[in-house]
């Protein structure tokens, strides 16, 4: 890099005091941010990707750390001798920050034209009026249609993709440095994910500022950043460009990443996940930290290995970095042939364990007909409702005992409240649903109650849905206590084989969820669902909190318990790579309607319907160039007030005079369904 870093950290150590003792968060970890450069920082949770880049604009408070050693500049200042005052005025003006969960980054009692206002004349000292102006310009230029609208309301009432929009516009509001991007689009949909990295990628550009990219999607760190530092156990192990680290990569723990994605695998094969977990820092092990994971560990691993560098500016801390092989099966390669590999490579033995697969005529196991749920909102004066939400809209739905039926769409399509329609949680203002060949309406509550043990859900964030006061063994065991009254020793005892089952030590049964890690919690909430041997699962974003190694053993555990107890998936999700890995069958769903069924290779490698093909085109693949164009930032439309014909020919770049009608699913050559008169 010819000219001075925007960025500087070097041979930074930080450590957390605990009653335990002090975690070393950060060991000698030197990273540089080029004036203009995007920069990825990789790793899994743990790693200490967002610490070193809240130290970097000094977020943690002094009495919770302690700097060990190094330093770093910020645009040349020395910002660990700044003061907290001086730090105020940097932060926002020379540098910036997008967290990860818009809705707890923004405040949720002001308006949102206060909050970018008051951030403006705090650093550029001017009047009210111009700042609103100012604002305004600020939400125009992130393709928000609406400016006006948004500034009046509040956080609540924006979609998360808008509520990204807002801190990105924020952060860029006074024209900084340096931008600190800390996970901004892990929780979004594809397509909102695909909108907020073009902004951020041409908003630098357009501003010149340099940003510091925290991710652990490999996918995404391809089509956005020019170089990558990898980081593990609170160390840097391997930095350059991201197409050396990417295609070549030196340390072994890097290539494990890539290894473990599942748009590298053939769909329904177990994927290479990493072994074992992250080291504690509290007393990290001597030299190598990823030794203990590492098949290629010898005994000189034992002590600290040194960068070696492949190229001048790739290099990694692996005494086997010059010797390793250039193995196309251990590196990630575009997924460019997954319908051919369905169809041509054999594929279809390697699921026919699956009951769904071997069964001339399964057994329909949840079958939903034309399902309508209406939501009221509020109340007029006569004490009537106000307003209609509309979450589905006639969808039909066939689950075949045995299969993967995997829900994809954007969020507020209604994935959600089809899940607890399913699950016997809401009742259909219109049609039926039935599980088993019973309909759930007619059913009095004790025979309720008994079909209820027969499907059980496991949600998005573990964390949440676990019960912070209870050992794990008895999260575990609670569905049997409240179903079979059980004793407690039986109890234990059952604990202990669904703890086996799905991979957790017995030692550990003692301890609480907030002891465990994010993909531990997981297969908790999994034995928990397990306990009552039901016959389907419906899994709500079982991964999208996790990083790609925890995902991967998570999405072996699923292949393998179901081929082992022959269990019903209902699988929603908007990660279409891991869509593409697990399911048999894809449902699209938009605005409360299913607009195309069929199998995972017709849906996903050669989409009919054109919200499907807006959906896959959305989605960042390794090895593949960002789209030229900005994706278009249109979002769904409100489920208010329905359109007329179809639902998504707003949106549609090939909609035409047939689209004013009601379009119905029908049938196409191929078996699959499409809602749409031109498929």
């Amino acid at each position: 890099m010819s000219a001075a870093p925007i960025l500087s950290i070097r041979d930074f150590s930080l450590e957390f005091w605990t009653y335990r003792g002090a975690v070393q968060a950060l060991d000698g970890v030197s990273v540089d941010v080029a004036p203009g450069e995007i920069v990825a920082l990789v790793g899994e949770s743990g790693s200490g990707k967002s610490v070193a880049a809240l130290a970097s604009i000094r977020l943690i408070p002094p009495k919770l750390c302690h700097i060990a050693g190094g330093s770093i500049a910020l645009a040349g200042r020395n910002i660990l001798a700044e003061s907290p005052r001086s730090m105020g005025h940097i932060r926002g003006k020379q540098a910036s920050m997008v967290f990860q969960e818009p809705m707890s980054a923004l405040n949720p009692t002001l308006r949102i034209g206060r909050q970018i206002t008051d951030l403006l004349r705090r650093h550029e000292h001017i009047d009210g009026a111009a700042a609103n102006e100012r604002a305004r310009r600020l939400l125009a230029e992130m393709q928000v249609s609406d400016p006006l609208r948004v500034l009046r309301g509040y956080p609540f009432e924006l979609s998360g993709g808008m509520r990204q929009r807002v801190l990105i516009a924020m952060a860029f509001a006074c024209n900084p440095q340096l931008l600190i991007a800390d996970e901004p689009t892990t929780a979004l949909d594809v397509t909102v994910q695909a909108q907020v990295l073009s902004l951020i990628r041409e908003r630098a550009r357009a501003r010149g500022t340099s940003v510091l990219f925290i991710t652990h999607d490999l996918a995404v760190v391809s089509q956005l950043c020019t170089r990558i530092y990898v980081m593990y156990a609170g160390q840097i192990v391997e930095r350059g460009s991201a197409e050396e680290v990417l295609r070549r990569p030196l340390h072994p723990y890097t290539r494990a990443l890539l290894r473990s994605l599942p748009e590298s695998a053939v769909p329904g094969a177990l994927l290479p996940s990493i072994p074992g977990t992250v080291p504690s820092l509290l007393n990290p092990p001597a030299g190598c930290r990823f030794r203990a994971r590492c098949d290629m560990s010898e005994e000189r691993c034992a002590e600290a290995p040194p960068f070696s560098s492949d190229t001048g500016t790739h290099a990694a801390a692996c005494w086997f970095a010059q010797v390793i092989p250039l193995d196309a099966s251990a590196v990630a390669a575009p997924l460019t042939g997954s319908a051919a590999s369905r169809d041509g490579s054999g594929l279809e033995d390697d699921r026919s364990a699956n009951p769904a697969s071997t069964i001339a005529a399964p057994r329909i196991l949840v079958s939903v007909e034309r399902v309508v749920v209406r939501f009221p909102v509020g109340k007029n004066w006569l004490g009537r409702p106000a307003a209609t939400v509309h979450a589905l809209n006639g969808v039909d739905l066939d689950l075949r005992l045995g299969e993967t039926l995997a829900v994809v769409g954007e969020s507020g399509c209604g994935k959600s409240t089809l899940a607890q329609l399913v699950m016997a949680l809401l009742t259909p203002s219109e049609g039926r649903v039935k599980f088993d060949g019973v309909e759930l309406r007619s059913l009095r509550p004790q025979q309720l109650r008994r079909v209820r043990q027969r499907l059980q859900m496991v949600f998005q964030d573990p964390q949440a849905s676990l019960d912070p006061r209870m050992a794990a063994w008895r999260i575990i065991a609670e569905p049997l206590q409240v179903a079979r009254r059980l004793s407690a020793a039986s109890l234990r005892q059952r604990a202990s084989e669904l703890a086996q089952l799905v991979g957790i030590r017995e030692e550990t049964l003692e301890r609480y969820s907030h002891e465990f890690s994010g993909g531990q919690r997981q297969r908790l909430a999994i034995a928990r669902a397990l306990a009552l041997e039901p016959e389907l699962l419906v899994l709500d974003e079982p991964t999208s909190a996790l990083d790609v190694s925890i995902q991967a053993q998570i999405l072996n555990l699923l292949l393998e318990l179901q081929t082992r107890l022959g269990l019903t998936y209902l699988f929603i999700s908007h990660n279409v790579s891991v869509v593409r890995h697990v399911a048999d069958r894809v449902a699209v769903m938009y605005l409360g309607q299913i607009v195309e069924l069929g199998t995972a290779s017709q849906v996903l490698d050669h989409p009919a319907h054109p919200y499907t093909r807006q959906l896959i085109d959305a989605v960042p693949r390794l090895h593949q160039a960002a789209a030229s164009a900005a994706p278009s930032v249109a979002e769904p439309r409100s489920n208010l007030h329905l359109p007329a014909g179809c639902y998504f020919r707003a949106r549609c770049g090939d909609s035409n005079d047939g689209c004013g009608a009601p379009q119905v699913l029908r049938t196409l050559a191929d078996g699959r369904s499409a809602r749409c008169h031109r498929a």
